[in-house]
């Protein structure tokens, strides 16, 4: 027979029966219908000998008292013996009759004895500080009562937790999701500071716990092959907001802050020294950082070639069409790109720029790649650049995004790019969704509003002058930048680094453009200012909307990543989120 056991109970039988005389004892609580034992109760009021322990009211009265406020429920009862006796006694046998008359609806009766000796455990015991448990279970058979050794399994909970970098907070609470019982567990997370509990099923650790994040659940990436209290690690590693450390910067900027000369390549060339007129401008860090570009038309192209001309050093390309024609008037593509994917040849483009970019091409739609693998690229980013024709692309980026922590930037051209608009999102900050319904309530019936394709969310294709639409690009790309760099100043004395900080102070992340004289608002705001005539901006304040499932209150919030598989009880998780910093 087996029995599961977490580590956390078994800590607390080996604390507070080992650690006392025999004898001592307690009662076992675990999930309905398991083998799992997650709670101990000692019973201080027990009446005991040096060879004797039998239960007291006081303990009976308290498991039933838990029982009728949760989903624990009585297992057995473990008490301690000296160490001459590791195996239950003939009064122990008699005990156990009785207590499994008493509990009929028990199928097996726990009984493990507790002893003071650290020498090697057999098969059915553990051994912890030199506490020996030898697990026992009793059965009812029709010639009395069968007392059995039990092979016992920890359950590496509390282990886990505390290798994840978590703190747990309070006890850990047996709870029934939509009838599959779960122990939840307080904690909080390092790595993932959103998190409030934990949720273990009973076949933990061959299957992923659930976090509980924004009263959500967290999907986890398992690997079963780890080592079993070394996997909620490993996906909290994976699940975690990561940031491309600069170690060292890249060798480009190395150059140029060390020497004036130019330095040599292959068969006899010589390049430039590439950044070395941006210097205090921006940060040389920027050779670590990498950016993850979604869409390669004029608007995303236009901003690559920026970011890699001012020294950021990796980017991830998504777009799923190829060169035509009629891209060539308003992208940075040539004749010879056309008919080539567009990730292919701004690719190309881009390294014939800076031969040490690390580029990676992905010439599918975001909805292609889908939630699970948009989340996996935008892990690896230090900002997203969203600018796709596609609104419900959009709105997954802004969400994935926002989740994930990664600031990001949405670009975007009004009706014949006679204005624009630039979005920028970061934690604390409204979404795009925030920014973009305001917006979009306020010019109802104006250009700002632009027609899509039926049923599929995409904008239809608008003219635009190649020089407006670089305008608002510009403007986008300088933004980005800016949010590349650390805001409290980190990377040094870089100019850009102080572009944004009244902006956030101000919660002023909405950017709109005018390209055209007296376009839009600012023919009524700026008609008297002198001076005025066209590429003009207004930078607004964005309000984060109370419910808004991708940036409003925790409890409204929403995971991108949640599958149906993990669909528990909103009520409960709203409890755990509401009590989780609280012992």
């Amino acid at each position: 027979m087996r029995v599961r056991v977490t580590d956390h109970a078994l800590a607390a039988i080996v604390d507070r029966i080992g650690g006392v005389p025999p004898e001592a004892g307690g009662a076992l609580l675990g999930p309905a219908g398991t083998d799992l034992v997650t709670h101990l109760v000692p019973d201080g009021e027990a009446a005991v000998t040096s060879v004797r322990y039998r239960t007291s009211t006081r303990l009976i009265e308290e498991v039933e008292r838990i029982q009728r406020a949760g989903a624990a429920r009585f297992k057995g009862i473990v008490h301690s013996h000296p160490a001459e006796l590791p195996e239950p006694s003939e009064q122990d046998h008699r005990e156990f009759g009785r207590s499994l008359a008493l509990n009929p609806h028990l199928g097996r009766y726990l009984a493990p004895v507790v002893t003071r000796d650290d020498g090697p455990p057999a098969a059915h015991e553990l051994v912890s500080r030199g506490t020996r448990v030898s697990w026992f279970g009793a059965v009812g058979t029709p010639g009395g009562v069968e007392v059995l050794p039990m092979r016992p399994l920890v359950l590496p909970v509390s282990a886990s937790l505390d290798r994840a970098g978590a703190h747990e907070v309070g006890e850990p609470e047996v709870l029934t999701m939509d009838g599959v019982p779960v122990l939840a567990v307080r904690a909080r997370f390092e790595a993932l500071p959103s998190v409030s509990a934990v949720l273990f099923g009973v076949d933990f650790p061959a299957t992923p716990p659930v976090l509980v994040t924004h009263g959500s659940p967290l999907a986890l990436s398992w690997d079963p092959a780890a080592a079993a209290a070394d996997r909620l690690a490993l996906a909290v590693a994976a699940a975690r907001p990561r940031r491309r450390s600069p170690a060292s910067a890249a060798r480009l900027w190395a150059a140029s802050a060390a020497s004036a000369r130019p330095r040599a390549r292959r068969g006899g060339r010589r390049t430039p020294r590439l950044f070395a007129r941006s210097a205090g401008l921006i940060a040389p860090e920027l050779a670590g950082r990498h950016v993850v570009v979604a869409g390669a038309g004029s608007v995303g192209a236009y901003l690559a070639e920026c970011l890699v001309r001012s020294g950021v050093g990796g980017l991830t390309l998504i777009d799923p069409e190829r060169v035509a024609p009629e891209n060539l008037g308003r992208s940075p593509y040539t004749v010879r790109d056309i008919g080539r994917p567009k990730v292919s040849a701004l690719a190309s483009r881009l390294v014939a720029v800076n031969p040490e970019l690390s580029v990676r091409t992905l010439g599918r739609t975001v909805h292609e790649l889908g939630a699970r693998g948009l989340a996996d690229e935008l892990r690896d980013c230090d900002l997203l650049v969203a600018a796709t024709d596609d609104s419900r692309a959009q709105r997954r980026l802004d969400h994935l995004a926002y989740w994930t922590g990664v600031p990001a930037v949405f670009p975007g051209l009004y009706r014949g790019a006679a204005g624009g608009e630039v979005i920028m999102t970061f934690p604390g900050a409204a979404c795009w969704g925030c920014a973009t319904a305001g917006v979009r309530e306020l010019s109802a019936g104006t250009a700002l509003v632009q027609p899509t394709d039926y049923g599929t969310g995409r904008l239809v294709a608008e003219p635009g002058l190649v020089v407006d639409i670089q305008h608002v690009s510009a403007a986008a790309a300088k933004i980005a930048l800016a949010l590349l760099h650390p805001s409290d100043g980190g990377t040094g004395q870089a100019r850009i680094a102080r572009f944004l900080t009244v902006a956030r102070e101000r919660g002023q992340s909405y950017v709109a453009f005018g390209t055209e004289p007296g376009y839009w608002l600012f023919g009524h705001v700026l008609a008297e200012a002198p001076g005025q005539h066209a590429f003009q901006s207004v930078w607004m304040t964005v309000e984060r909307r109370p419910d808004c499932p991708v940036c409003g209150a925790e409890d409204s919030r929403t995971d991108p990543l949640a599958g149906p598989a993990q669909d528990v009880s909103p009520g409960r998780l709203r409890e755990l989120i509401r009590t989780g910093g609280r012992s």
